[in-house]
C-alpha cells in the first residue's frame, strides 16, 4: 500500500511543464510506494501550496527565495532542482528544461532511460521515496543538440525514439526534405516486414505531410526545437516534389526553367537525372527570385519551423559556369541567398532561424560576402571524415589543401586532420550560432555489418566539438539503431548535455544498466569478435573488405565462437527474469547470428561453393523480415544491405574464380 502521497504542482501553462506533472505521476508509483496527486495548472505559486514538488520556469518561479535559477533563454537549456521548507522545487530555463529537470530527478532517483521501446528503462523499486536532500543545478554544455530522419522508420518507432530523445535531454528534432516522404516511403513500402497490411499501403503527399505532423506535435509536447527543411530545394524550383531522390528526364522540366539549372561542360541537364542533385544558375535574377519566394512560403506554411533549413544540392562538381556565376565561388552565392532569405524572415516577423550548410559545393567559406543577417546559424557538415577515430585525430588522413579549389573540381576531405582544419577554416567567418550535422548512426554502424562500436569516437567528439567552434550536434541518424549495445546512442545524449561526464564511467554504467551481471561477458565477446573479424588495420570487418580477408582457419574459428555465442546468450535470455538485461541478451543473439552468417559467407567465398552463398541468400530473406518485426524499435534495415553487400561479394568471388578451377 502506498506510505505518502506526493502532491505536484505546475506552474505555468506550457505543454512541456503538463507533461512532465504526468510523467511523474506515472514515474514516482513505480519508483515508491507512494500515490500521486496532480494539482490544475497556475500562473504562480499560490501561497500555503503545500505541494511536495513544484514545477516551472524561473520566469515563474523567481521570487521565492530559492538561490541562483536558472538562466532564461529560448534556446540554452538549464535547470535546478532545489528542496526548500519541503517542497521540492523542479525549475527550468525554459518549458523544455522543467521536463528535463523532472527526468534529472528520476535519474537521481536511479532510473535510466537505456533505449526507447519495451524493456528499455530501468526503473528500481525503493522501499521509501527519498527526495534530493540537495539542490542540483546544471546546464547543457551545448545548446543544439538533437537527431534527424533517417533510415527505415515508422511513425511507431520515431514516437518512441522522441520519447527517449526527450529523457536524455536532447532538444531537437530533424525532418529532412520539405518533407520526409523519402524516409516514410522506405519504413512502410520498402522496409521487408511484415504481414500487417497496413505496413505496405501506398503512401502520397498527404499521408507524408500527415505523419510528419504528428511527429512534429510529439517534438513540440516535448518543447523541442523542430528543424525543417534541407535537400529538394532545387527540386522544387524545377518544377518537381523536393522529398527525395528521384529520377526524372530533362524533357519533364517545364521549357520555362531548363534555363535554370546549372551549366556544365556547355549543357544544361539534370544532374545523374536527380533535380535534387542538381545545382542551378544561381546569378539568374530568375532563380534567384524563384529561391526566396519559395524558402519564404514554405516558412509561412510551416510556422512551427524553429530552424529553417536551406541547403543546395545534395552532389558536388555540378555547380554553374556561367560567366555570370563564375564571378563568385559558390559558396558566396549561397551566403548571399541565406542572408536575403534571414533579412526576409526577419522583414516578415517569422521568428524562425535559416541554417546554412557547409557541404558539398559549399563546404569551404565565402571569399567575398559576410554573414548579415542575424538570424543565420552555420552547419557544418563533414560526412567524408572517418569514423573510427574523433574528429581532431590529426593523423587520420591527410591535410587540408592551403588553396580551395577551381570551380567544379573539389575533391572531398579525406579523413579527420582535413575535416577538422576545415572547421577551423569556418571560425574565421563571423556566425551567430553554430552546430555539426553528423552521421553517427546512418551509414557507419552498419557499414561492417556488425554495428561498429563508436562510442570512443563519440566520447572524444562530444568534447573536441567545442574546441572547434562548434556549439552542438545534430545526428542524421537511423531511427532504429541501438544494435546490439545502446553504448554510442547513449553517449551523445549524455555528453552533449554534460561533457565532463568520464567516458569509462559512463560506458560501464551504460553496459552495467543494459547486461547487469553479464556486462564484462559482453565487453569480452564484443573484443573477440572485432579481433577475429579485423582486416589488418581497418577497423571495419567482414562486410567492408575488398582487397584482404583472414584465412580459412580464422573464418571457421569465427564461426564457431559467434555460433557457441549465439547459444550462450539465447539461454542466458531464457533465464533472464529482468525485462531490460532479457531484451539486451536478444538483441545479442541477433548479433551473434549475423557474424556467423558473415562468417559462413565468407567461407563459401572462398571455397567458391556457390551453392552454400545462395542456400545463406535465401535463408537470410526469410529471417530479416522476422529480426524486424521482433526488434523493430532497435534494429534498422539497413543492417541487411551490409548483408545482401557480404553476400554479393562472395558471389562475385565464386563466379570469377570458378574458370579458374575449372
Amino acid at each position: 500500500m502506498p506510505n505518502k502521497t506526493v502532491t505536484i504542482q505546475p506552474v505555468g501553462f506550457s505543454a512541456p511543464v503538463a507533461k512532465a506533472a504526468r510523467e511523474l505521476e506515472s514515474y514516482l508509483p513505480r519508483v515508491a510506494p507512494v500515490s500521486v496527486c496532480v494539482k490544475p495548472g497556475v500562473p504562480g505559486v499560490p501561497k500555503g501550496c503545500g505541494a511536495t514538488i513544484v514545477l516551472g520556469t524561473s520566469r515563474h518561479l523567481q521570487g521565492l527565495g530559492l538561490g541562483r535559477l536558472p538562466e532564461e533563454h529560448e534556446l540554452d537549456d538549464a535547470l535546478a532542482v532545489i528542496p526548500r521548507n519541503g517542497t521540492l522545487y523542479l525549475i527550468g530555463s525554459n518549458g523544455r528544461s522543467v521536463l528535463f529537470a523532472a527526468y534529472r530527478l528520476l535519474e537521481e532517483l536511479g532510473v535510466v532511460f537505456l533505449r526507447p521501446g519495451p524493456d528499455g528503462e530501468v526503473v528500481p523499486r525503493h522501499k521509501v521515496l527519498q527526495l534530493p536532500a540537495k539542490a542540483i543545478r546544471e546546464k547543457a554544455s551545448y545548446r543544439h543538440r538533437g537527431i534527424c530522419i533517417e533510415g527505415y522508420p515508422r511513425l511507431e518507432h520515431v514516437l518512441g525514439l522522441l520519447d527517449w530523445m526527450a529523457k536524455k535531454k536532447l532538444n531537437s528534432w530533424h525532418l529532412e526534405f520539405l518533407n520526409a516522404g523519402v524516409y516514410w516511403d522506405r519504413g512502410y513500402q520498402i522496409r521487408p516486414e511484415s504481414s500487417r497490411q497496413e505496413y505496405h499501403r501506398k503512401l502520397d503527399q498527404a499521408d507524408y505531410e500527415d505523419i510528419d505532423t504528428r511527429t512534429v506535435a510529439a517534438a513540440q509536447e516535448r518543447g523541442m526545437l523542430i528543424h525543417r527543411g534541407g535537400h529538394g530545394w532545387t527540386s522544387v524550383l524545377l518544377g518537381y516534389q523536393g522529398t527525395g531522390w528521384y529520377e526524372y528526364s530533362f524533357a519533364d522540366v517545364p521549357k520555362e526553367r531548363r534555363s535554370w539549372i546549372a551549366l556544365v561542360n556547355g549543357k544544361r541537364q539534370l544532374h545523374h537525372g536527380q533535380p535534387s542533385n542538381t545545382e542551378l544558375c544561381y546569378s539568374n535574377p530568375e532563380v534567384w527570385a524563384a529561391f526566396i519566394e519559395e524558402a519564404l512560403a514554405y516558412a509561412r506554411r510551416h510556422a512551427e519551423t524553429d530552424f529553417l533549413h536551406v541547403w543546395l544540392s545534395d552532389s558536388y562538381n555540378n555547380n554553374c559556369e556561367c560567366e555570370a556565376c563564375s564571378r563568385q565561388s559558390p559558396t558566396d552565392w549561397y551566403a548571399l541567398l541565406i542572408n536575403e532569405i534571414g533579412a526576409r524572415l526577419r522583414a516578415e516577423r517569422l521568428p524562425m532561424r535559416v541554417v546554412l550548410i557547409a557541404y558539398y559545393n559549399t563546404l569551404w567559406p565565402p571569399q567575398q560576402v559576410k554573414i548579415t543577417a542575424d538570424n543565420v546559424v552555420f552547419m557544418y557538415a563533414p560526412i567524408s571524415r572517418c569514423y573510427r577515430h574523433c574528429i581532431t585525430d590529426s593523423n587520420c588522413g591527410d591535410s587540408l589543401d592551403s588553396e580551395r579549389p577551381a570551380r567544379n573540381e573539389m575533391a572531398l576531405p579525406k579523413g579527420n586532420r582535413a575535416s577538422a582544419d576545415m572547421a577551423r577554416r569556418w571560425q574565421g567567418v563571423e556566425m551567430p550560432d553554430s552546430l555539426v550535422f553528423e552521421y553517427y548512426r546512418w551509414a557507419p554502424v552498419w557499414k561492417d555489418g556488425l554495428s561498429l562500436d563508436l562510442a570512443d569516437t563519440v566520447y572524444k567528439d562530444m568534447r573536441d566539438y567545442a574546441r572547434l567552434g562548434i556549439n552542438g550536434v545534430i545526428s542524421n541518424d537511423c531511427i532504429s539503431a541501438f544494435y546490439p549495445i545502446p553504448i554510442s546512442a547513449n553517449a551523445m545524449a549524455d555528453l552533449l548535455w554534460n561533457s565532463r561526464v568520464p567516458a569509462r564511467e559512463h560506458r560501464a554504467a551504460t553496459m552495467q544498466a543494459a547486461f547487469g551481471p553479464h556486462a564484462s561477458a559482453v565487453e569480452a565477446y564484443l573484443a573477440e569478435t572485432r579481433l577475429l573479424f579485423a582486416d589488418g588495420a581497418c577497423h571495419y570487418v567482414l562486410a567492408a573488405r575488398e582487397q584482404t580477408e583472414p584465412d580459412g582457419e580464422t573464418l571457421a574459428r569465427a564461426a564457431r565462437f559467434t555460433s557457441r555465442s549465439r547459444k550462450r546468450f539465447r539461454e542466458w535470455a531464457r533465464k533472464e527474469a529482468n525485462p531490460v538485461i532479457r531484451r539486451g541478451l536478444e538483441l545479442l543473439v541477433v548479433h551473434a547470428e549475423h557474424a556467423e552468417l558473415l562468417a559462413h559467407a565468407a567461407v563459401g567465398g572462398q571455397r567458391c561453393d556457390a551453392a552454400q552463398v545462395e542456400r545463406l541468400r535465401a535463408s537470410y530473406g526469410e529471417r530479416l523480415p522476422e529480426l524486424l518485426d521482433a526488434y523493430g524499435p532497435w534494429i534498422d534495415a539497413k543492417i541487411g544491405e551490409t548483408v545482401r553487400r557480404a553476400l554479393d561479394a562472395a558471389e562475385r568471388k565464386c563466379v570469377q574464380e570458378q574458370p579458374e578451377r575449372r
